[in-house]
């Protein structure tokens, strides 16, 4: 299907700005990366020059002769001026935290001056999204936080983010689109609605929780904290008395176990089955059961801890998508059974 032609000037834009500035975890801003043009008031000053020209022209005045290209070495001057509050800085992607589809994701930027020069009245932000002002002194580093509203799961990818500057005398406009690759997992939204476990190797459903345990297990002792324990196993006043971090181990701590399994959602489509999946995770995770995962090629085996509650996040966002996608605000593999 042909596009139509303002789109087709859209996606040459795009792809143009791709090879210039192409996405990376950092940017040097340089020549290549920075656009510079005249802005309204810039234009009404270019306007005034030409009048005092003409007026020069035809009275033969010397004195308004030197004072029109004394402006013009001024406008020249600004020029440089303003293209240089940009040229040689650095702009890194900080680390952002993985949210849930339809949240609003704090994106940390970092800006990093040179021995050599400020960077003033800079503003920072992505279209449609309020804009953020920030100044980097000679030789020191800024970090702002950005904030996006995620739409569909996936690698995160906002776009490209718009920082420009009307610094020192506000006639010219000096800005740079850049794409920072965040490296960041949106995962699916979640949705609420009562289990249905697959128990057994014969898979057959249960509704309710199977736990096996009453929940009310015998106290055993402490053993050193392993990455991956329980938040709600930790002995917290051994810690406030300065005992190191421990965790409180029970006879019988295993509780409810059971299965999430993606077969037992159908007919729903894979962008509904996902998202229940996800809500029962982050409610089996809360109640504290050991469960497991299966999605169509893939199996987690049960388990409850936070790696664990992430590994199974990780793998319902990245179902269906290729290894290099990344998922922007609008686009998403296919959402259908």
């Amino acid at each position: 299907m042909k596009l139509p032609v303002p789109e087709r000037w859209r996606q040459r834009w795009r792809e143009w700005l791709d090879r210039r500035i192409p996405p990376s975890k950092q940017i040097e801003l340089s020549h290549r990366s920075i656009f510079i043009i005249p802005n309204r008031t810039g234009l009404l000053f270019t306007a005034a020059l030409l009048i005092m020209l003409m007026t020069a022209i035809n009275y033969q005045n010397s004195l308004i002769y030197a004072l029109t290209f004394w402006l013009f070495s001024v406008a020249l001057a600004a020029m440089n001026f303003t293209y240089r509050n940009l040229s040689g800085l650095t702009i890194a992607a900080g680390h952002a935290y993985p949210v849930f589809a339809g949240e609003v994701i704090e994106l940390p930027l970092r800006l990093l001056a040179t021995e050599k020069k400020a960077h003033e009245s800079l503003d920072v932000g992505f279209p449609d999204y309020p804009e953020v002002s920030v100044d980097v002194e000679k030789g020191d580093s800024e970090q702002i936080g950005l904030s996006f509203r995620t739409q569909q799961r996936g690698w995160l990818n906002p776009g490209r983010l718009r920082m420009e500057t009307r610094f020192p005398v506000g006639m010219y406009t000096a800005w740079t689109w850049i794409s920072l690759d965040y490296s960041v997992l949106v995962y699916p939204k979640p949705e609420w609605v009562p289990f249905i476990f697959a128990a057994g190797e014969g898979g057959e459903e249960l509704e309710g929780a199977p736990s096996r345990e009453s929940g009310n297990q015998d106290f055993h002792g402490l053993r050193p904290y392993q990455p991956g324990d329980s938040l709600k196993q930790i002995a917290w006043k051994q810690l406030a008395r300065g005992k190191g971090l421990v965790t409180k181990e029970f006879d019988s701590n295993q509780g409810a176990t059971c299965w999430l399994d993606w077969d037992v959602l159908a007919p729903a489509s894979i962008e509904t089955r996902l998202s229940r999946l996800t809500g029962w995770v982050l409610q089996a995770q809360q109640n504290g059961w050991k469960y497991g995962l299966r999605l169509p090629g893939t199996e987690i085996q049960p388990a409850n801890s936070e790696i664990h509650k992430e590994q199974c996040l990780q793998a319902l966002a990245t179902y269906g998508l290729p290894n290099d996608s990344l998922v922007g605000s609008s686009s998403v593999a296919g959402a259908s059974s």
